[in-house]
């Protein structure tokens, strides 16, 4: 079996056009409040966490493209529903220029200090689908944010 580079980028921009449907359901009314009861991060905070992770795995570890991620800064992070758009379009741009250096990749940039896959070693391979697992849990996390901010209009 064999996940190609297309089946990657296609699952990429179909989440983000589900974190995008989430965005402008919200607003800028809404995209930079807290859900409520929760101590929860902002919507707002949460796509620029999506998008902090992403580059990382995929821009970092894997294309190494140099880095100045300060994780922390990402839920702090406020702005517009404009500016995520912008953001996500600039990112997924960056995705397919960066092909041809993913599909040349044969190993990580650096070894990652966070949890080692079931199979022991990180590899190109799982740094993508680490990425995409971000994105994927991550728009979940969002969905239900939104919820909680439109549960009382």
């Amino acid at each position: 079996m064999t996940i190609t580079l297309d089946d990657f980028e296609v699952f990429c921009r179909r989440s983000f056009d589900g974190v995008l449907a989430v965005v402008d359901r919200l607003g800028d009314e809404l995209i930079n409040q807290h859900p409520p009861h929760t101590g929860g991060s902002t919507p707002y905070a949460l796509v620029t966490h999506i998008l902090g992770a992403c580059e990382w795995w995929v821009g970092h570890m894997v294309a190494g493209d140099e880095s100045h991620r300060v994780r922390s800064d990402e839920f702090a992070a406020s702005g517009s529903v404009a500016e995520l758009h912008a953001a996500i379009a600039d990112w997924l741009a960056q995705l397919t220029d960066r092909r041809p250096v993913l599909a040349a990749a044969t190993e990580l940039t650096e070894i990652p200090k966070t949890q080692i896959p079931l199979a022991g070693e990180w590899t190109v391979g799982a740094a993508l689908i680490h990425a995409y697992e971000e994105l994927a849990q991550h728009l979940g996390h969002l969905e239900v944010t939104a919820d909680l901010l439109l549960a009382n209009r």
